[in-house]
């Protein structure tokens, strides 16, 4: 049987050979690309051994190999020399391999904008007239790969921009409302919306335990039910493990070690599930739970989200739980931060501070210290005498005044006594006149005339002993020694004086009492026979003692407050001690506690007020 030749179709496509510009041209990601770009420098130069491009990491700490040939190796460890320096000077490196001998490594560094973004190094097996085209093909070639690099970036970068920007508007949410509990409940319907949920749960961690918080599309919930017990286990696993956990229905996938989460999807019904632990300075303060219906893993820019939206929602998390606590929360809070900074490790300042605390703490409960009552004091003489003017009359002369040290006897003040003088001269002359009728009556033997003579003469005789009585208190005297405490007549000289108006004080030197002026909210600390001692002003130097005699149980008003009087007598007389000196005296009322002397008043101003408050 003839056969007849078939003829080709010329309109079929001819399949072309697959080869190193065929791949560069249809290369659809980076490694393709760069493996293709080898390829072609392959095709063009025999010599080269072996080769690889060098990208920089995610992280940006080193540099990682995108593209070998033949394979990567240990032999490949030996251009690292030339890669170092490369990147070192930003300059093409030409240079001999150490070992074995007869290998040149070429490397030329990568920039994107101004900035090292990788390398390509090459091994050679010969150092030939070929260099200067390899070295003009990297120059020109090398274009290529920054011109990729730069792409990268700048997708990466858009990535991360609507990244970004989807965050910011999720976080927006839960800053959105007054109340957090209706932000949490919009966030979770946000969440479900963007990743294509089925439900999403939101749990806040408070002291040590989850508590389920939001639920999409649920504004309320039972939250003793099953289904919640569910969650909050399944976020208490998440939280324990401190790591994003992703797990799927055992019938979708190969069972795994997450037993909440396997046992939420079984009664959910859902095919995956992902939970995100939100963590503020390495504790757990919320936890994240996506449902989907369908076994479809997480992509990796959707858990790339995830983790910016949690690190950006921690600090949202931590200030809105923080804002909302009530009066008590807040103090258990602190009290609980108190005592961690205080028994937990380090935090020495607190530690130091609590223990100099809990020292000053013993001493005003424990401390037994004096107490003495504070009152401003004045002393006076134990007696006091006045000199009054004795009778109506004139002042002549004043010979002392306030201050001056007087003796018994001495002179203080005469009153003029001329017209006791011209009385008595009358007063005399009347009386020799009846006395001459007297006689004259007795010698004619009239009763009669003598009992009338006999009365006026008595009556002239008593009138000339009053004036002679007042002629001898004309000049007033001390009546002991002492000094003169009031009174200076030294300005009245001739002015008239009624009868005992008081013209001098006298006390006795060296014979003192001291009056102290005790507030009323001291007074009940006070007893008869206590001690104390007493500076005066001008004395400062030089304590005195005394003993508390009596205490007057009148109050006067004085500055808005009341005082009582309180006398005492000096324990030893000073020569330098003068009535009316001021200073002031405290009065020893035994020992009490440090924190009552200081305190007291405190307390009982406020028990006072308390109680004029009706409590």
């Amino acid at each position: 049987m003839n056969t007849l030749p078939v003829t080709p179709d010329p309109s079929a496509p001819v399949p072309l050979p697959v080869d190193g510009w065929t791949r560069f041209i249809a290369a659809r990601t980076s490694a393709e690309f760069c493996d293709a770009w080898l390829a072609v420098l392959r095709d063009k130069f025999a010599s080269i051994v072996q080769a690889a491009i060098l990208v920089e990491s995610a992280d940006g700490q080193n540099f990682v190999p995108i593209a070998v040939f033949p394979q990567a190796n240990s032999d490949m460890a030996r251009m690292g020399e030339a890669v170092q320096r490369a990147l070192t000077d930003r300059r093409v490196v030409v240079q001999p391999c150490p070992e074995p001998a007869g290998l040149w490594h070429v490397a030329s560094p990568l920039s994107v904008h101004d900035r090292i973004a990788g390398s390509v190094v090459l091994e050679l097996s010969a150092h030939d007239e070929t260099m200067p085209l390899l070295l003009r093909e990297l120059h020109w070639g090398g274009a290529w790969l920054s011109n990729l690099f730069g792409r990268r970036e700048h997708d990466a970068a858009l990535t991360a921009s609507v990244r970004s920007l989807g965050v910011l508007e999720a976080v927006a949410v839960a800053l959105r409302h007054e109340r957090f509990q209706q932000a949490l409940f919009d966030l979770s319907n946000e969440l479900r919306r963007r990743f294509g949920g089925t439900r999403v749960a939101i749990g806040l961690l408070r002291h040590g335990e989850i508590r389920l918080a939001a639920l999409s599309e649920a504004a309320t919930f039972e939250k003793s039910s099953p289904l919640v017990h569910a969650y909050v286990a399944t976020m208490n696993e998440a939280c324990d493990l401190a790591q994003t956990v992703e797990a799927a229905a055992p019938e979708h996938d190969a069972p795994d070690s997450f037993r909440a989460h396997t046992a939420l999807l079984q009664r959910t019904g859902a095919g995956r599930l992902l939970s995100l632990p939100i963590a503020q300075r390495a504790k757990c303060v919320a936890v994240v739970t996506i449902e989907r219906e369908a076994p479809t893993p997480f992509l990796e820019d959707e858990r790339k989200w995830l983790e910016t939206f949690g690190a950006l929602l921690a600090p949202v998390v931590t200030q809105r739980v923080d804002a909302e606590r009530g009066s008590w929360q807040r103090l258990r809070d602190e009290t609980h931060r108190f005592l961690g900074a205080l028994l937990g490790p380090r935090h020495l300042l607190w530690k130091a501070g609590a223990l100099l605390a809990a020292l000053a703490l013993a001493l005003l409960v424990f401390l037994p210290v004096p107490y003495r009552v504070s009152a401003k004091t004045v002393t006076e003489g134990e007696i006091q005498r006045v000199a009054a003017a004795p009778f109506e009359g004139f002042l002549s002369a004043s010979y002392v005044r306030a201050g001056d040290t007087v003796a018994k006897g001495q002179p203080l003040a005469q009153l003029d006594d001329h017209d006791l003088r011209v009385d008595r001269a009358k007063w005399a002359s009347e009386r020799d006149q009846y006395d001459n009728k007297l006689r004259e009556a007795m010698a004619g033997h009239d009763l009669t005339a003598m009992q009338v003579v006999g009365a006026q003469l008595r009556e002239a005789q008593a009138q000339l002993d009053l004036l002679d009585d007042k002629l001898s208190r004309v000049r007033i005297v001390a009546p002991y020694d002492g000094v003169v405490v009031t009174g200076d007549l030294s300005q009245q000289i001739g002015t008239p004086l009624e009868a005992g108006k008081k013209l001098f004080e006298i006390a006795p030197l060296h014979s003192y009492r001291v009056v102290l002026q005790v507030d009323e909210r001291d007074i009940g600390q006070v007893h008869e026979g206590q001690d104390g001692e007493l500076v005066i002003s001008g004395l400062a130097g030089e304590p005195m003692p005394f003993t508390v005699a009596k205490i007057m149980p009148v109050a006067t008003a004085q500055d808005g407050r009341n005082f009582y009087r309180v006398e005492a007598r000096l324990k030893q007389d000073s020569q330098l001690l003068l009535p009316g000196m001021e200073g002031i005296g405290k009065i020893g009322t035994g020992h009490r506690k440090l924190g009552w002397v200081l305190l007291h008043g405190l307390f009982d101003w406020l028990r006072l007020n308390l109680w004029g408050w009706g409590l």
